[in-house]
């Protein structure tokens, strides 16, 4: 692996790798290297400033994601999740385990690992997520009782059963196993309600954070690692 790429997998940003070789402050094995392509291999002992960099197998990322922002790695003209990301985070392949619309809140799962995102994203693993709602309107029992049963959207898609929690007259909880564009907004939408406010709380097991405000990360426990690959 070339040293440039190396540095950039562990996190830092493509011009801080380049710049931190060609200013000597790379050593290999305790000698100074100054190229960028310089071959290297996991079992080298590589420092930038005498601090050891350390090879990150896999990234595992809880995002609390604000509105505004779109679930996409790049993007000509919409500010991006990896976008608000910290800086040594947006350069080492992280890509989302499922997506959240621009105008919804909450947990976003960002993963280098491409096996676990498969089966957490496999529709026949029916993994649960939760969200939050408020409406416009409302909700009353038949609402519910169509949503949890199941029901047809306008193009034609039937929904699985769901469950819905209800906690005031117009917002509360629902739970679904499917993950399609807008499905929650759609599914109000076709008993005749409007969502106004959506905030993903939990998927897959794993709960939001509450510590985290909206825009912030962290990584992973290794606790809540395992428990996503159960």
């Amino acid at each position: 692996m070339r040293l440039d790429k190396f540095l950039s997998s562990c996190g830092y940003s493509r011009k801080e790798a380049v710049d931190n070789i060609k200013n000597g402050k790379v050593t290999v094995n305790n000698v100074v290297v100054k190229q960028k392509d310089y071959k290297v291999n996991l079992t080298d002992k590589i420092f930038i400033n005498n601090k050891e960099v350390i090879f990150i197998q896999n990234y595992y990322i809880m995002l609390n994601k604000p509105q505004g922002v779109v679930s996409a790695t790049q993007d000509k003209h919409e500010k991006t999740v990896i976008d608000i990301l910290p800086e040594n985070l947006r350069n080492v392949g992280l890509f989302m385990v499922g997506r959240l619309d621009k105008e919804t809140e909450g947990l976003l799962i960002l993963t280098t690992d491409g096996e676990l995102c498969h089966k957490l994203t496999s529709p026949k693993h029916e993994k649960e997520k939760v969200y939050y709602f408020e409406l416009a309107d409302n909700i009353c029992q038949e609402q519910v009782i169509q949503m949890e049963q199941g029901l047809t959207l306008k193009d034609g898609f039937k929904t699985k059963p769901c469950k819905i929690v209800p906690q005031t007259q117009t917002s509360g909880e629902i739970s679904i196993t499917e993950g399609k564009y807008h499905q929650v907004r759609r599914m109000f939408g076709a008993v005749g309600n409007k969502v106004t406010y959506l905030k993903r709380i939990k998927e897959n097991g794993l709960e939001l954070d509450k510590k985290l405000k909206l825009g912030e990360c962290r990584n992973l426990t290794q606790q809540e690692i395992e428990m996503l690959k159960k």
